[in-house]
């Protein structure tokens, strides 16, 4: 199985540092996903369009809403991580997520 590596921002192109430092700025932190997501800054920003959908839902919506609305379209696209992102989310916050 081919492995990507993650990042290193000491090399990386400004591009990639660019959207590096955005993503700190915005969020706070950076994964080790986030860093390989970061080989193409486009993947990375498609994955952020996330938080920007949640933001936008959160004054109608409260999270346990957004992350089961979140879950059923990740497991109608059949995309295992996210599902399982959004298990552990409600499962985190007490709630059972079948």
């Amino acid at each position: 199985m081919a492995m990507i590596p993650p990042i290193d921002y000491a090399t990386a192109s400004q591009e990639i540092r660019a959207e590096h430092d955005r993503e700190l700025s915005l969020r706070g932190r950076m994964t080790n996903m986030k860093r390989i997501l970061l080989n193409s800054p486009a993947a990375h920003r498609i994955y952020a369009e996330w938080f920007t959908l949640r933001d936008l839902l959160k004054p109608t919506l409260d999270d346990r809403a957004i992350w089961l609305l979140s879950m059923a379209i990740s497991e109608t696209m059949r995309a295992e991580v996210p599902v399982t992102f959004f298990r552990r989310a409600l499962m985190d916050g007490g709630l059972d997520p079948e």
